[in-house]
């Protein structure tokens, strides 16, 4: 990490200073081209270093902090603050991001100086560079620089403010000691209310840098700045790969306005079930070989006929390369029954199930019959927790009073997310029927979801409107067991009644499919804050609607404190 200074010192090179001649002649005009020719070399190496640097800054995500300031309190207390921001950021957040301090920033030309240097860590389209701003009041600290610094950066990126209370019995009011924090922290808000920029809150309207709170604060802060920086128009954006397009029987999940979740920096790239079927027929001897050891090492396959095995290996092999070559984000599957009934890519069908399983596993996630929005959810609870993320059904429910669901899908979930004893086996839906057979549905998984605190999200687009309604909420999934097949978690949640009579009122009406994610308390907690605070976020970069109102309204369903 290089500091301030050094990264000014190359813009501020200048021609050798004029010596003083002596006696002895430099004169020539070879000797005057070659000093010409030294100093030209010096500035091109300048510019060149200063070009690395700048790829760099841009390669990796990266925090960029200043300290808000006030001329008539303590300096020394954002001299010390910055080390102490410093500090908590390396400590909570680790490897996974780079922390830059930018100074303090009082004046005008403070926050000229800060926004030069946040110039060179912009947003990449590789994804690396500034990903957010923490802006820590160590005393009161002038609304006006931190106003100015904002719009000088034009980083567009999530803005933390934080500010550090007072410390009792350290100091008299008046005297040296007070900080007034409380006070600034108004003025700053205020202050970017009036320009329309976006920002965080931390939990408490003052709060230590050391506290547990704020180390809170600022996972969850992390969490909103991935989400944010995921869902741009500008940029890589969210890249997913579309396998054939939606099943006929659940259009509803699949007849979505990809402008609208473009809007949201969705961008799709195709495979056809035609180039599919080609490309797993041409899969090679030694690529199948190694494909078929990772299959058998993921999940329990005594029961798999080889022949079954090996189709599933070869679209495991077509999968992971359509990933890699198209730089995808995931992907989203027309999984029946065109691949079981017309034997897709070998003499026996499949079901793409596994596959799909073990792409999630890997943070790759992978959604059931072509539900782009739901693909969504899975990948924004996935940014905000960085969990396994899952994709169901909102399945079942019973005639008793008790607040719960079962979630189902008929084999997808990824072998993380689910008890021990996870298996690939048939799809006993489609194995039942006489035009598919049963010998073409292996591949799908059964197993148990496992018991914990989860959250539960899904974008739903509403092309009418030119809106994307997001709901999201909390439940626990139950230890007790669901005798069936398939993929399945029995989820309590909170005014159960409530939240599904809401959710099928005529103005919003929303699909069959959730995303969700299983954690500990404290995890999911901090995910959905993390989803809550992105949102401002995500409109300012996604624009309006078709009626003028923010792109998306999300509705929070139940909080961590009513489980």
């Amino acid at each position: 990490m290089h500091s301030i200074e050094a990264e000014h010192a190359v813009g501020v090179c200048g021609p050798p200073r004029a010596r003083k001649r002596s006696q002895r002649s430099y004169g020539s005009t070879r000797s005057k081209h070659r000093l010409a020719a030294g100093w030209a070399g010096k500035v091109i190496l300048a510019q060149a270093r200063l070009l690395q640097e700048t790829a760099m800054a841009q390669s990796e995500p990266v925090i960029l902090g200043f300290m808000g300031n006030r001329g008539f309190f303590p300096t020394e207390f954002a001299e010390d603050g910055a080390k102490a921001t410093q500090s908590a950021v390396g400590h909570v957040l680790g490897g996974r991001v780079r922390y830059v301090d930018l100074g303090n920033v009082e004046t005008y030309a403070d926050a000229r100086a800060a926004a030069g240097v946040a110039q060179q860590y912009r947003r990449a389209p590789d994804g690396g560079g500034a990903i957010g701003v923490i802006c820590s009041m160590y005393n009161f600290s002038d609304e006006n620089g931190i106003r100015d610094f904002l719009r000088l950066a034009d980083l567009d990126v999530p803005v933390l403010l934080h500010t550090e209370p007072d410390v009792r019995g350290l100091g008299r009011m008046g005297q040296k000691g007070r900080r007034d924090g409380a006070c600034g922290r108004f003025s700053a808000a205020n202050a970017l209310r009036h320009i329309g920029y976006p920002y965080t809150l931390t939990s408490k309207h003052c709060e230590a840098v050391s506290s547990a709170a704020f180390a809170d604060d600022l996972r969850a802060f992390y969490a909103s700045c991935v989400l944010a920086s995921k869902f741009r128009r500008r940029g890589r954006g969210v890249r997913l790969g579309l396998v054939g397009s939606g099943p006929d029987a659940f259009q509803t999940v699949t007849s979505v306005s990809t402008e609208l979740l473009g809007h949201m920096g969705l961008s799709t790239v195709g495979l056809e079930l035609i180039a599919l079927d080609r490309q797993m027929r041409k899969v090679s001897p030694r690529e199948l070989s190694t494909q078929l050891e990772a299959v058998s090492g993921y999940m329990a396959a005594a029961d798999v006929p080889r022949a079954s095995l090996e189709a599933i290996a070869r679209m495991g092999v077509v999968f992971d390369r359509f990933v890699k070559e198209n730089d995808l984000d995931g992907i989203a599957v027309r999984c029946w029954t065109e691949m079981q009934k017309y034997q897709i890519g070998g003499e026996v069908g499949v079901m793409p199930c596994t596959c799909m399983s073990m792409l999630s596993d890997k943070l790759i996630p992978a959604a059931c019959e072509t539900d782009i929005a739901g693909w969504m959810g899975m990948y924004m609870l996935q940014c905000a927790s960085g969990l396994v993320p899952l994709l169901g059904d909102w399945n079942n429910m019973y005639d008793d009073e008790r607040e719960e669901v079962d979630l189902f899908h008929c084999g997808v979930w990824a072998k993380s997310v689910m008890r021990p004893g996870a298996r690939i086996t048939r799809q006993e839906i489609l194995a039942t029927q006489a035009d598919i057979g049963a010998e073409n549905t292996w591949g799908a998984v059964d197993g148990e979801l496992k018991a914990g605190t989860c959250a539960f999200l899904r974008p739903c687009t509403n092309a009418r409107e030119g809106s994307v309604f997001l709901y999201g909420g909390v439940g626990r999934v139950s230890e007790e067991g669901i005798d069936t097949f398939g993929t399945r978690g029995r989820i309590q949640i909170p005014r159960i009644q409530e939240l599904f009579r809401y959710l099928t009122q005529p103005e919003r009406a929303v699909e069959h499919h959730t995303a969700l994610v299983v954690g500990t308390h404290k995890n999911i907690e901090l995910t959905m804050k993390a989803i809550r605070d992105a949102v401002p976020y995500i409109n300012a970069q996604a624009g309006l609607s078709r009626s003028g109102q923010a792109l998306v309204d999300f509705y929070e369903h139940s909080q961590v404190g009513e489980l």
